[in-house]
């Protein structure tokens, strides 16, 4: 990896083409939640305790991919990503060509599209058949 010259403040996200992976972490957000509810319908607080801590394993699923070097890391983490496609842009002085949201506005962007795709299956399911 091409380091930048000495002296040069590395700022990564002005040069970053990420996406947002939320979807294991969504996958297995739904499993947590069925676990919860049997937990809490056996009222049993070692069971709640362990599902709840549980909980954590769910957030690190949540991951973000660089279109440049097929990077896969910690969304929590996607500032410090400097791949050498980053750092060459960096030094070159050129910022990416289609400056998108975030990874973590991408994140909540999907939850929405979910969220509002599960509430029209809803509505649907509700509605009287022809």
């Amino acid at each position: 990896m091409r380091r930048p010259p000495p002296g040069a403040i590395l700022v990564p996200q002005e040069y970053q083409r990420l996406v947002a992976n939320p979807f294991l972490a969504l996958a297995l957000l739904i499993a947590w939640l069925g676990a919860m509810r049997l937990a809490l319908l056996a009222r049993n607080f070692v069971a709640v305790a362990v599902v709840g801590v549980c909980f954590f394993g769910v957030i690190r699923l949540l991951h973000y991919h660089c279109l440049d070097c097929g990077h896969t890391g910690w969304l929590f983490r996607w500032r410090v990503h400097a791949c050498e496609a980053v750092v060459a842009r960096q030094v070159a002085g050129r910022v990416r060509r289609w400056r998108g949201p975030t990874p973590t506005v991408q994140v909540v962007l999907w939850l929405y599209v979910i969220g509002c795709a599960v509430i029209a299956l809803g509505v649907l399911r509700l509605m009287p058949s022809f």
